[in-house]
């Protein structure tokens, strides 16, 4: 199997790049999706990709940054080298830091799928070698700047009951499988769980407030069905959302 990653910050080009890899090659798939090179390099962390399809030119990193900086890691990977400039002296910087092909957009399909099919042939025949395993170093959410904007992302929007990993990682140009498992070794949580237990917070907020009707602040923070707010809140505090508001109560008055 051929691990690819995929760096670009244009979505379309992505999605070209991953029908094209999906539905017309074998034995290749994406493992990761980045928008620029800090991106991807935080996307090492957790694979470890045989091939890196970047876009030449993105903001913050590079390509060709992106290219030197694993390079000076150690990082022993492909590189195909994606430009929708025709300028040669791109095409020399990228084939003298080791970039195994150079295409230019917009991608031919033909040729793409023959280059991938090559650099697995490549990969095949080479012997076979055993390479340390290195855990993924641990990193709190103030120290992943992607992780803490995500989370800014769900404060503010936890009341839309629409709102999904899927939602959020196609907001952020990366696919859902990566942005879950970048989030559950960030926060420690899964996506969905975080989601849950952010919005019964809210509602034990808003339950403190005893002009707010119980059955409305289900809605208000994002479920849709009243039942299901009510089974959720119980699972996560032992009581029901107007056994919780009753104890406040007592509380005050006690």
């Amino acid at each position: 199997m051929l691990n690819v990653m995929l760096v670009d910050d244009e979505r379309v080009v992505k999605k070209t790049i991953r029908t094209l890899i999906e539905t017309e090659t074998e034995g290749i798939r994406i493992v990761a999706e980045a928008s620029d090179g800090r991106e991807a390099l935080q996307a090492l962390e957790f694979y470890t990709p045989d091939v890196v399809i970047t876009d030449i030119r993105m903001p913050g990193m590079s390509g060709l940054t992106l290219m030197q900086e694993m390079s000076r890691r150690q990082i022993q990977t492909d590189f195909v080298i994606l430009s929708g400039y025709g300028d040669f002296q791109y095409a020399q910087t990228a084939i003298r830091c080791g970039a195994a092909d150079y295409i230019l957009k917009p991608i031919d399909p033909d040729y793409f799928v023959a280059m991938l099919q090559q650099l697995k042939h490549k990969r095949q025949s080479r012997p076979a070698t055993v390479e340390p395993v290195h855990e993924p170093q641990a990193i709190g959410e103030n120290k992943h700047p992607m992780i803490k904007e995500v989370l800014s992302v769900m404060a503010s929007r936890y009341s839309d009951p629409k709102l999904s990993l899927g939602e959020v990682a196609d907001d952020f140009g990366i696919t859902p499988n990566y942005l879950g498992t970048l989030f559950k070794k960030v926060t420690g949580e899964s996506f969905i769980r975080y989601l849950t237990r952010l919005r019964i917070e809210q509602a034990k907020r808003y339950l403190q407030k005893p002009f707010i009707k119980v059955y409305e602040i289900g809605h208000s923070v994002g479920f849709e069905d009243y039942s299901h707010f009510a089974k959720t809140f119980r699972k996560l505090n032992g009581c029901s959302p107007t056994e919780y508001r009753n104890e406040m109560v007592n509380q005050w008055n006690g």
